[in-house]
């Protein structure tokens, strides 16, 4: 990887992959929610990081396009493919999660959902990589930590997606996600 452009096809190919997932466990709760975490102050991190906003032109969108009131939300949820703030895959209501099978199904989802913040991480210095808010420093971001993360994550969510077909995960797997750190609720 020679440039942060160099990770904007991977990067929103497992965004993408990682959505589909997502509707897939949750889309029938979610599309029924009267009380949705979606937020348009929340969607404003697409528009104001510099490395999200290269994904929204990718999109064929501006900043300028979304909307004040509803940020990147439609009658749908997210219009957005992929560009979407990391907190958007990691938050779970109890109702989600209430509606998983047992405790191995609960830790597939927690690590699904914070695939994307795993990538982020540490990109420059401390800061993750959506929190870099001017262009000109996406240039100094930590590309082999980046890949490497992007690695891990991929691994993960292929471990993920088997699981969700197959209903078992095995030691191997286990070790796998156990790359990706949840946060102690």
């Amino acid at each position: 990887m020679e440039t942060i452009n160099d990770i904007l096809n991977p990067y929103s190919e497992l965004e993408t992959n990682i959505r589909g997932l997502m509707t897939q466990l949750f889309s029938e709760t979610c599309g029924l929610c009267t009380a949705c975490c979606c937020r348009a102050d929340i969607c404003e991190e697409a528009r104001d990081s510099a490395f999200l906003a290269k994904l929204l032109e990718r999109q064929g969108l501006k900043a300028a396009d979304m909307d004040e009131r509803y940020g990147w939300l439609d009658l749908h949820g997210c219009s957005l493919e992929y560009g979407r703030p990391p907190i958007c895959y990691e938050f779970f209501c109890d109702e989600l999660l209430a509606r998983l099978s047992d405790e191995e199904a609960r830790l597939a989802a927690r690590v699904l959902g914070k695939l994307m913040d795993h990538v982020g991480q540490r990109a420059l210095g401390g800061w993750h990589l959506v929190e870099v808010m001017e262009d000109s420093d996406l240039a100094k971001v930590d590309l082999g930590g980046l890949e490497q993360r992007l690695e891990e994550a991929r691994a993960a969510y292929d471990v993920i997606r088997h699981y969700l077909e197959s209903g078992r995960l095995g030691a191997a797997d286990r070790k796998i996600l156990a790359a990706i750190k949840l946060d102690e609720v």
